[in-house]
């Protein structure tokens, strides 16, 4: 191998000057990433902080929500067994009403005609029609 060429003075500096501005470049970066992440994480924070009462209102949300079904439940077990139709035919036996297989049956024919409503009164139609169209 042939020995390097000696630099000079121009060069050299050229070439640290160089890496300076490089090394400024990704300085200003750095800082800049770690002011961003920084700020990501003050507004998270912050959110946080102000959603603290979420949690609380949302288990107690949850809770009522599992009591108003579980009543929810009863209420309708309740209602089935009280529209059971063994319970419907106690109440209506106990209240007067005959079975329809023990009711006395009788046959009446039906005439028609005999409640037949009242005919309608009836205009007279005109004789000609009349349109008059207006356009605006």
């Amino acid at each position: 191998m042939a020995p390097a060429a000696p630099q000079t003075q121009l060069q050299v500096w050229t070439r640290r000057r160089a890496q300076a501005q490089v090394q400024a470049v990704w300085r200003a970066r750095a800082l800049r990433y770690v002011l961003i992440y920084l700020l990501m994480a003050c507004v998270l924070v912050t959110l946080r902080y102000q959603a603290r009462a979420v949690y609380p209102n949302l288990h107690r949300l949850n809770a009522t929500l599992s009591e108003l079904q579980h009543r929810q439940s009863e209420l309708s077990l309740t209602v089935q067994s009280l529209t059971s139709e063994q319970r419907v035919r106690t109440w209506a036996l106990e209240h007067g009403m005959v079975p329809y297989a023990q009711a006395s049956k009788q046959m009446k024919t039906f005439e028609a005609g005999v409640n037949q409503a009242p005919a309608l009164p009836v205009r007279p139609v005109p004789a000609s029609v009349t349109v008059r169209t207006v356009w605006r």
